[in-house]
């Protein structure tokens, strides 16, 4: 290998640490593993970080690893026989209890310990970020960034392990900011970003919408992601209850478990709950994420009945790439992200599935209105692009950490 000029800047080495539930490349889909991968597809364009990711294997996401030039992905297995601890990660998050170590983050300790360079900066994407104390101490908090991608309060543990945070919303960096001794210039904001060549507007595939069942003139409400309580789902089928045109439908996108199969006990309730509207509503199961354009184009109005704090709203940002108008509860940083859109916001009260109700109604009678907010949000939707999202994670990463690397001529 050619010595390198003292006078050329070396690129950082990042290392990346998601949740070890989803692999990456996200070929089973999850939030924080899509938002991994956009980082290492934008930065095998630009070249301007070496990257390490950590995963669990999966012989699909292995594939699309393949010929990576600026990314090594650490495949860790997850020790057999490992209980997972969610009543201790239950404390944790609420009451600030410490979990339990989860034996995978040991084993990703122990591959680093081999692992040369060795890394510059750590980024704990998400997930149980009191995990990666080990690994902190390995290495430093002034190299720990926590990447919080939902609600997080501090700890001292946590103030302990990070020496920075970057955080999806000003929302979630507030928050975490009441009760944590971090310096607010190293908390920084990172919007989460979304495949803008991807997500445009498109006329709807006709074929796909009558094999769901649906008509010409049907009026097709849209929502997606998990279906789990926070969601809302089950409050927006309560709305279509009060909605008697036959003509408004609702298509529910999505499954309890990502890209897997299983059911639950709420998903369960969620089909019985169905029942008494018939063929108004159709589940579809996971659908992977390079399809949803496709789904999203497709539905008259992108309904999000979040109701807890939601971070940022990546359904909503990607519905109005799409040019779909959108509603939504009033909560978190969903106002910050759909600001400019037009959307419209309902608060997150006791009549939640009666505000949507109405507002479904409003949109399905005024066409122009909707048109309007596709428009806007269209153009909104621009901000949020992969590359945007990529060159503020550079910014961020030098600005933290730079004191560590040659400083480059431009970044």
């Amino acid at each position: 290998m050619p010595l390198r000029s003292p006078n050329t800047p070396r690129k950082p080495r990042i290392l990346l640490v998601p949740p070890p539930e989803l692999p990456v490349p996200a070929v089973q889909g999850g939030a924080v593993e899509t938002l991994v991968t956009h980082l290492i597809r934008e930065n095998e364009r630009a070249g301007k970080l070496d990257l390490l990711c950590a995963s669990i294997p999966d012989p699909e996401a292995a594939a699309q690893a393949q010929g990576l030039q600026h990314t090594k992905m650490l495949y860790v297995a997850k020790p057999r026989g490992v209980r997972r601890y969610y009543p201790m990660v239950f404390l944790e998050r609420c009451f600030g209890v410490a979990a339990p170590y989860d034996p995978w983050y040991q084993k990703v300790q122990l591959s680093l310990a081999l692992e040369l360079p060795t890394p510059d900066l750590i980024v704990a994407e998400g997930g149980t970020l009191t995990q990666c104390s080990a690994i902190s101490k390995m290495f430093g908090k002034r190299r720990c960034l926590a990447h919080l991608h939902g609600q997080t309060s501090c700890s001292h543990e946590m103030d302990a392990i990070y020496g920075g945070i970057l955080a999806l919303s000003e929302f979630i960096r507030d928050d975490y900011l009441k009760t944590s001794e971090l310096d607010r210039k190293h908390a920084y904001i990172l919007h989460n970003c979304i495949d803008t060549a991807r997500f445009v507007p498109g006329p709807a595939d006709a074929a796909l919408r009558a094999s769901l069942g649906f008509a010409p003139e049907d009026f097709v409400v849209l929502f997606c992601g998990r279906l789990e309580p926070d969601k809302g789902i089950h409050k927006l089928l309560e709305a279509m209850e009060n909605i008697h045109d036959p003509r408004i439908k609702l298509l529910i996108v999505g499954s309890p478990f990502f890209g897997r199969t299983q059911q639950s006990p709420f998903l369960r309730k969620l089909e019985q709950q169905a029942e008494t509207l018939g063929d108004r509503v159709r589940f579809t199961g996971y659908v992977p994420n390079d399809s949803m354009p496709e789904y999203y184009r497709l539905a008259d109005l992108v309904c999000v009945p979040t109701l807890v704090e939601e971070a940022a709203g990546l359904v909503a940002v990607e519905a109005m790439g799409c040019g779909r108008p959108v509603l939504a509860t009033r909560s978190g940083g969903m106002p910050e992200y759909l600001d400019g859109s037009q959307a419209v916001l309902v608060d997150r009260d006791g009549n939640v599935a009666g505000q949507l109700s109405f507002a479904i109604r409003m949109l399905y009678e005024h066409p122009d209105l909707r048109a309007q907010m596709s428009t806007a949000g269209a153009k909104t939707a621009q901000r949020y692009s992969s590359a945007r999202f990529y060159d503020d994670f550079v910014r961020i990463v030098y600005d933290f950490g730079g004191h560590l690397w040659n400083s480059p001529s431009s970044v």
